[in-house]
């Protein structure tokens, strides 16, 4: 495929200095907390503290309904869904990249990119949030939710990012909003 769609784009200004929220964001073994990875195994994969390629695997046994390859017709399909979640830009209080790579069944599905921007203000620190999504050779295995956001991102592509069902937005995204939740109070209280 052509390359990384950008599928996000957030701001929010956190009420915390500029080193709290980005020891929040840096410790990828809490970024479940404002992502929607729930119910994974998770490995760390890296030592020592965190930094320039720290990184994690999550993995989870689950079923997709799909095609039935060998019996044919519909069925449900035994999937092992697996993250790698590293960051790949760390410039301590000012910028952050976390990648996640997605796999389905072994076959690589996705590579996800969230991109983190920091800058002290008055009120605390003004976050920006890019996130960028590079569909990979898709399976049978990757199931419907995964077409659909391929399709969005290729229509937004297409669109030029002008279509306003897509999310492409510069408000704060329920990402960035539990962010802020997090360093501000210490606790979640939106639903993931």
């Amino acid at each position: 495929m052509a390359g990384p769609f950008v599928v996000d784009r957030n701001e929010v200004v956190i009420g915390a200095p500029a080193q709290r929220v980005f020891d929040y964001l840096a410790d990828i073994s809490r970024n479940v907390e404002w992502t929607q990875d729930q119910g994974y195994r998770e490995t760390i994969l890296s030592d020592g503290p965190v930094g320039l390629g720290s990184a994690l695997r999550r993995e989870r046994d689950g079923v997709m309904r799909g095609p039935l390859i060998i019996r044919g017709g519909m069925g449900d399909n035994p999937v092992r869904e697996a993250k790698t979640v590293t960051i790949t830009s760390y410039r301590p209080y000012t910028d952050l990249v976390i990648e996640t790579r997605n796999s389905y069944n072994g076959l690589l599905a996705s590579i996800d990119r969230a991109s983190f921007h920091l800058q002290g203000e008055m009120e605390g620190t003004r976050v920006s949030m890019t996130t960028e999504v590079e569909p990979m050779v898709p399976s049978a295995f990757i199931g419907p939710a995964y077409a659909i956001r391929v399709v969005r991102v290729i229509l937004q592509r297409l669109l030029g990012g002008r279509a306003p069902f897509l999310r492409q937005t510069t408000s704060v995204g329920p990402r960035l909003s539990r962010v802020k939740e997090m360093v501000e109070t210490g606790r979640l209280t939106t639903n993931i």
